[in-house]
């Protein structure tokens, strides 16, 4: 981090505003913004540390424009503070500025550049801090709670009016490490409300953002997959796609199929078959047991829920300690209002700033084909994404992996919850819908050719049959769990076996209804001896 000594602050009538705030450190720079660590003044006296984020205006571009870009965003973030929303990086104030300049110099008062100030967060970001070789254990399962909590609260706001919004960048390098162990979200530079007035760009990370954004769509699924992305980092080390649309293939992976379908259920091509929102908490808690009982990379990452850690991970042993009191702050790079922008990933204390491009890009979503409705993705759907082989130019955050020697199979879907577990259970009940339609049939051509006196009767008969063969779809679930879940430790994707053996009965009992039918017996009988 560089150290320097510049002033800004808002365009005010007061000649003393334009130096209200005094830049200290440079944290991070890149092609759109500047971090800075600061302290307002006031009087000659100073205020405890702060972060001032610095949007430089981009040339080509109508600043009214940018601005609103700009402005977009600061309103999310804003309204989740207002909201009370735990476990995002606190907005101070934002305003219009002229450029920074030294003290004692007049500031370029024919430009104004917009400026936000943040509470200043020591610590790393996890991109970073995994993969320092001296850093405490880190906690997966509370990370990801953090921000399953903050998704939660964006995508379903509790207070009366209040309008759902989208983070749209979540990834590792934008989760704050703390030294007390907390993490905290930051940058929402690319927040949106869910609404077609909002969501005209959206910011895409490559390695961690949802193939949909390629496309203009963005839905609280986008989010999702975010989490799901920061997971995939904690168990493999590294984001989970590769530049494109493809997901990395990974051996700790492809070793223990219950935990890659499960992992990449929240990764899913299709938004429609990642977890609900809602879901997130118990995903969190299933994924928990299967990366302990995996075998996983030796990242030194805790994945114990709070008061189930083993005495190896303590409590005081998970992200603990001052592994960086100076801290970087805010992703510096992304006002998502260009498509192919660089920025610059913050710099190293131990370094000089430099610019890096980007890993945040952004998308225009066009105006005339608007965006699909932004609503809660539903129900699983089957399968989730492929992954595919590492290419060998593609970045990594960590030593390329050795590939598998085998091309992956298609996941299978697992369920979670209980919409997903009901969504598994109607999957091929069209095969005993057939079969009940055919007892019915064969029921009622029985009741028509015999006495109808004790019609009271058969209805009991048909009733009893049907309720026999919900005890057979029940053996077979059973029979399935058994085999299938226990034994071969898979997940089952359907009910589509139980339901045949259901509907197998259903046809065989009517067609012993249609034995107690004269003339069709003698139909048949006739037709044999032809």
């Amino acid at each position: 981090m560089a150290e320097l000594d510049l002033v800004c602050g808002p365009a005010d009538p007061l000649p003393e505003a334009s130096q209200s705030y005094r830049l200290t450190t440079r944290i991070g720079s890149g092609g759109q913004a500047d971090v800075f660590k600061a302290v307002r003044r006031s009087g000659g006296v100073a205020s405890a540390p702060v972060t001032v984020k610095v949007f430089r205006p981009q040339p080509g571009i109508p600043l009214p424009e940018q601005f609103r870009a700009w402005d977009k965003g600061d309103a999310v973030l804003m309204d989740m503070l207002g909201r009370s929303v735990p476990g995002i990086c606190r907005r101070i104030d934002a305003f219009y500025g002229h450029p920074p300049h030294q003290p004692g110099q007049g500031p370029d008062r024919n430009t104004l550049w917009p400026y936000q100030v943040l509470e200043y967060l020591p610590g790393r970001d996890l991109q970073e801090l995994l993969p320092l070789p001296q850093r405490p254990h880190i906690d997966a399962v509370s990370i990801l709670k953090t921000i399953a909590t903050v998704l939660g609260r964006m995508h379903q706001p509790r207070y009366s009016g209040a309008h759902p919004a989208l983070h749209m960048d979540i990834k590792p390098a934008n989760i704050i490490m703390a030294p007390s162990g907390e993490a905290k979200i930051i940058d929402f530079t690319g927040s949106r409300y869910c609404t077609p007035s909002h969501l005209t760009s959206i910011a895409y990370s490559p390695g961690a953002g949802g193939p949909e954004a390629v496309e203009g769509h963005a839905s609280p699924a986008y989010d999702v997959h975010g989490l799901g992305a920061v997971a995939f980092y904690l168990i493999t080390g590294s984001l989970p796609r590769n530049g494109g649309a493809g997901l990395r293939s990974h051996p700790a992976l492809e070793s223990d199929p219950r935990l890659r379908d499960h992992l990449l259920a929240a990764l899913a091509d299709s938004p429609q078959q990642r977890p609900l929102t809602s879901q997130l908490p118990d995903w969190i808690d299933q994924l928990a047991p299967l990366v302990r009982d995996a075998k996983t990379p030796v990242l030194r990452v805790g994945w114990y829920s709070e008061g189930a850690a083993p005495a190896a991970v303590l409590p005081n042993q998970v992200v603990r300690g001052n592994f960086d009191q100076a801290g970087r702050h805010d992703e510096p790079a992304t006002l998502p209002i260009m498509s192919g922008d660089t920025a610059a990933s913050a710099a190293s204390p131990t370094k000089p700033v430099q610019h890096v491009p980007a890993p945040t890009s952004v998308m225009h979503v066009n105006q005339q084909t608007s965006a699909p409705p932004v609503s809660p993705p539903g129900a699983y759907g089957r399968g989730v994404a492929r992954p595919t082989r590492s290419q060998p130019n593609a970045r990594h955050d960590q030593p390329e992996e050795p590939p598998p020697p085998r091309q992956p199979p298609t996941p299978s879907r697992p369920w979670f919850g209980r919409d997903g577990k009901l969504q598994a259970l109607k999957s091929g009940g069209e095969l005993s819908v057939v079969g009940g339609l055919f007892l019915l049939l064969c029921w009622a051509i029985w009741v028509l050719a015999n006495a109808l006196s004790d019609f009271f009767w058969y209805v009991v008969v048909l009733l009893f049959v049907y309720i026999v063969a919900a005890g057979v779809f029940a053996i077979a679930r059973m029979v399935g769990t058994l085999v299938i879940v226990r034994l071969l430790g898979r997940t089952r994707r359907t009910a589509r076996l139980s339901h045949l053996a259901s509907g197998i009965f259903l046809i065989v009992v009517g067609i012993e209804f249609l034995k107690g039918v004269g003339f069709l017996v003698d139909a048949w009988t006739w037709i044999t001896t032809l």
